[in-house]
């Protein structure tokens, strides 16, 4: 429906109760979403001009979105502060790098505007190519280089080099490290060694190229903690040191928690992998849950590191099996298992998890397993970042292909972090199926919450399935529990899915038998049918809606309801009906603003006609 001009009319009821509905149904079920979030922002009025420093900040206090919104909401015009507004572009730029929002800063980039001029058109397409590198897609960044590196806009030669890695690196992220390798020999013959930065991208291509020893003499000398931390995998894939020593040396760094991020998630590859060449299955396990669990945030080299979070499932049994076989346990036995397990508790809580994983996966009977699962997903889930863990764990592994195939248990942990994230899509999958309510929930509730994140995940058949069961199912509810169910209703009609609202609004008026509800569902219904530009059907349902107490009803919701069937009259061109609504609508009221904007639409009514 269409706001209603204020002045017209005082009805609290029609935008006001929709707001009680909203409130109270999110008190019902936590559904904090990117959405909901984006559009309180919104709503929230601009604060005071702040300088680029303090906006800047505020990325490095740890509220780098706040940082962007506000660079995008006060940037100067480039017309009018062509510098300034390059500084504040640059600015903007970095942090959504600095935070890895490839996808966001790609956007960005090409909708800057066409008609830039060198040198800001080369930053621009210098960035866009970095990024779609960040993005794997390596070829089409190879274009943009090309023409870069054609375009004689460098004379001083600074940033050529930058382009030539960059295409280094395009060759990288398709895993063609022959292609790499070319690239970086003709690169060496051009710049020599270089500096850190070239010695670090020789080492990767080097060791993707299966030649660990030539790393080791490319990263030789360079003392980044980056750089030291390949270099213990070069040394590694080498033989030139035992695993066991690349483990020590790796774990020693990082205790060093000035790491950067991206350090960080290298080093603790390169545990992981050192831990399983030394038969180490335990410390491999707890490598790859801290890589695992920071993988979103900070994604790994994948071209360096073959992983997957099924290297983890196998590190669990790999080591619970070697627990097992030490105390003499036969895998289908399960109570033995159980008390390893429980017994293990917080002293060994990886050896806990680990035995859950064994016991989840080759467990002898449903129950066992589906309860291991939970006890397994109940641990992960208690440290800082255990709900990315368990979604890698259970939703990028071979050995759950689809969410089906994730046990229920685990699809209802996972539910309210991925619509925190905002991922209702995803939220729309975990919650098919599950049919029966989590323990301590109401059946009703949990349906409603099913329907709302179908809708709001763009499941709409979904949506209308568990609608209509709920709506055949009216005249059992309670006022309170049909409000909330129009709310979701009307959330149907906000996405434009009209028709499937109209109909389940019109099968739960017949079940209703309170007679406000049902005047309400007629209104609805028009609001429905007027969107849908079939307003002679809306009309009628709107003035039934306002004649319900009687032919002369004169309420503010009766007069609501006239004032939408007379602009629905006449958008259907039956003018006499419609000026006959206006007019006794204008007979109601006092209110001279009212009148005034009532005298407004009757004219331009007319004007129509005319």
């Amino acid at each position: 429906m269409q706001a209603l001009p204020a002045p017209v009319m005082v009805w609290p009821d029609r935008s006001g109760r929709r707001r009680v509905y909203g409130a109270r149904f999110l008190r019902l079920w936590p559904l904090r979403t990117a959405a909901l979030l984006c559009l309180m922002l919104l709503t929230i009025p601009s604060p005071h001009a702040e300088t680029l420093q303090e906006i800047q900040s505020l990325a490095v206090a740890g509220a780098p979105e706040l940082a962007v919104r506000l660079l995008q909401q006060q940037e100067p015009a480039r017309k009018d502060d062509p510098a300034g507004w390059m500084r504040w572009e640059n600015a903007l730029v970095r942090i959504l790098a600095e935070r890895g929002d490839w996808s966001k800063l790609y956007v960005h980039l090409t909708r800057l505007p066409p008609d830039l001029a060198p040198p800001v058109s080369t930053w621009q397409q210098t960035w866009l190519a970095r990024t779609l590198v960040e993005l794997n897609r390596g070829a089409e960044a190879r274009v943009l280089l090309r023409r870069l590196l054609w375009s004689g806009q460098d004379p001083n030669g600074k940033e050529t080099a930058e382009w030539r890695r960059l295409v280094i690196q395009s060759y990288r992220v398709e895993e063609r490290s022959d292609d790499a390798y070319a690239a970086m020999l003709r690169y060496r013959q051009d710049y020599g060694t270089g500096g850190p930065e070239d010695a670090l991208l020789s080492g990767k291509i080097l060791l993707d190229q299966g030649r660990p020893a030539d790393a080791v003499e490319a990263l030789s000398g360079v003392d980044t903690p980056a750089a030291r931390s390949l270099l213990l995998l070069a040394r590694l894939r080498s033989k030139q040191w035992r695993p066991s020593k690349v483990l020590h040396a790796s774990r020693m760094m990082l205790g060093d928690k000035s790491l950067a991020p991206d350090v960080r998630q290298q080093c603790e590859a390169v545990t992981a992998e050192a831990a399983a060449e030394a038969g180490n299955a335990a410390a491999q396990a707890i490598a790859l849950e801290h890589l695992f669990a920071a993988a979103r945030g900070v994604p790994f080299d994948h071209e360096l590191f073959k992983l997957t979070p099924d290297a983890l499932w196998n590190a669990y049994l790999t080591y619970a099996k070697y627990v097992g076989n030490r105390a003499q346990m036969l895998i289908g036995d399960d109570a033995p298992w159980w008390k390893a397990a429980r017994g293990a508790g917080r002293m060994y809580p990886i050896r806990a998890r680990s035995i859950y994983a064994l016991l989840a996966l080759d467990g002898a009977t449903v129950q066992t397993r589906d309860k291991a699962h939970d006890d397994l997903v109940k641990q992960l889930m208690q440290a800082d970042d255990g709900a990315e863990l368990v979604r890698q764990l259970y939703l990028h592994s071979s050995r759950f292909p689809t969410v089906a195939d994730v046990p229920d248990g685990v699809r209802l942990t996972l539910l309210d972090p991925v619509i925190e994230a905002g991922n209702l899509a995803l939220a729309s999958q975990l919650i098919t199926g599950l049919d029966e309510p989590p323990a301590g929930v109401d059946r009703f509730v949990w349906r409603l919450r099913k329907a709302k994140i179908f809708v709001l995940g763009g499941d709409h058949a979904h949506a209308a399935a568990v609608l209509d069961v709920l709506v055949h199912e009216g005249a059992k509810l309670a006022r309170p529990q049909l409000d909330q169910l129009i709310q979701v209703l009307f959330d149907l009609q906000t996405i434009g899915e009209n028709d499937t609202a109209y109909e389940l609004f019109a099968v739960l008026e017949q079940q209703v038998s309170i007679a406000e509800v049902k005047r309400e569902l007629w209104y609805w219904m028009g609001d429905s049918r007027y969107a849908q530009q079939r307003y002679l059907e809306a009309a009628a349902l709107y003035l039934r809606s306002a004649t319900m107490p009687g032919p002369q009803a004169m309420d503010p919701w009766a007069q609501t309801a006239r004032y939408q069937a007379a602009r629905a009259l006449g958008k259907a061109g039956l003018v006499a009906d419609a000026k006959a609504l206006y007019q006794q609508l204008l007979a109601a009221t006092d209110d001279a603003e009212r009148q005034a904007v009532l005298q407004r639409d009757l004219q331009q009514l007319l004007l129509v006609k005319q």
